[in-house]
């Protein structure tokens, strides 16, 4: 039997981890780098994700072993993988190295990841990891995790404005499993690969279609410099691709960055709802 345990609070964190662990895209690093990589990554999360009622979720895993891993290295025994995504290449079946986790202290109900669908002969990428877990008095918490396409190569307008439908397709699809399950409150987490604060991507659809389905932005209300989770550099500014998205909850309490740490190009979000 899942035993309840006592919230006050819901500390979401969410974190791309840039090929966790090895840094490099579909190559391992040795052993000693992925496990200092692991071991830093574990530092930020221990250090940043405190108390009872904590839900992480993670992008760019290599694989459920890269979770565990982590979870070992955070060494916080109330800390489980609540489910880790297994997505394959569709060319050749071979494991993708971009996988999405979700870990968690609070008891989980049920726990699944799911492929998104062609949507408009379009091809939408990975899809998302879903968690429905026990939140105690306040009732059960529904958590999606999501990875959303990138903009990598758009240098076409007709490029970008597919990368953009693949977007919000991949989300519709959220929604509509959010729609089918039995919670009383909602988080939907992860990088979205949009700012919505820049003018490049005014033509985005995601945030007003989560918007339209009742969801609020914990971004809303801050301050340029509290939300950069995208470091820029001399060409391109700050950006804030990374999001949760919340339903149920009365408002986002707080929220704040994690410092820049070498094992991600972004910092993680936390946010206490």
């Amino acid at each position: 039997m899942l035993k309840s345990i006592l919230i006050f609070a819901v500390l979401a964190g969410s974190w791309n981890l840039k090929w966790f662990p090895s840094g490099r895209a579909e190559h391992r690093a040795s052993r000693r780098v992925e496990a200092a990589n692991i071991a830093d990554a574990a530092d930020v999360i221990r250090a940043n994700l405190k108390g009872a009622g904590r839900v992480m979720f993670l992008q760019e895993m290599r694989d459920a072993q890269a979770c565990s891993n982590l979870v070992t290295a955070i060494g916080d025994t109330n800390l489980k993988v609540a489910v880790a995504s297994a997505f394959r290449d569709f060319r050749d079946n071979r494991l993708q190295w971009q996988q999405l986790g979700i870990l968690t202290d609070m008891p989980v109900i049920e726990a699944e990841w799911k492929y998104s669908k062609r949507s408009e002969g379009l091809f939408v990428p990975r899809g998302y990891a879903y968690a429905l877990l026990d939140g105690g008095k306040d009732g059960r918490i529904a958590c999606f995790c999501v990875h959303l396409k990138s903009n990598y190569g758009a240098r076409k307008q007709e490029k970008r404005l597919e990368n953009m439908q693949k977007r919000d397709a991949g989300i519709r699809q959220v929604l509509a499993a959010a729609k089918r399950c039995n919670a009383d409150r909602i988080l939907i987490a992860g990088d979205f690969n949009s700012d919505r604060f820049q003018k490049a991507f005014r033509n985005e659809r995601i945030f007003q279609t989560l918007e339209a389905a009742g969801f609020k932005d914990g971004w809303d209300g801050a301050a340029p410099s509290e939300r950069g989770t995208h470091p820029g550099n001399t060409r391109y500014p700050d950006s804030t691709l990374d999001y949760v998205f919340y339903k149920g909850f009365s408002q986002c309490q707080s929220r704040f960055l994690a410092p820049e740490a070498p094992v991600s190009d972004h910092r993680m979000l936390v946010m206490c709802f």
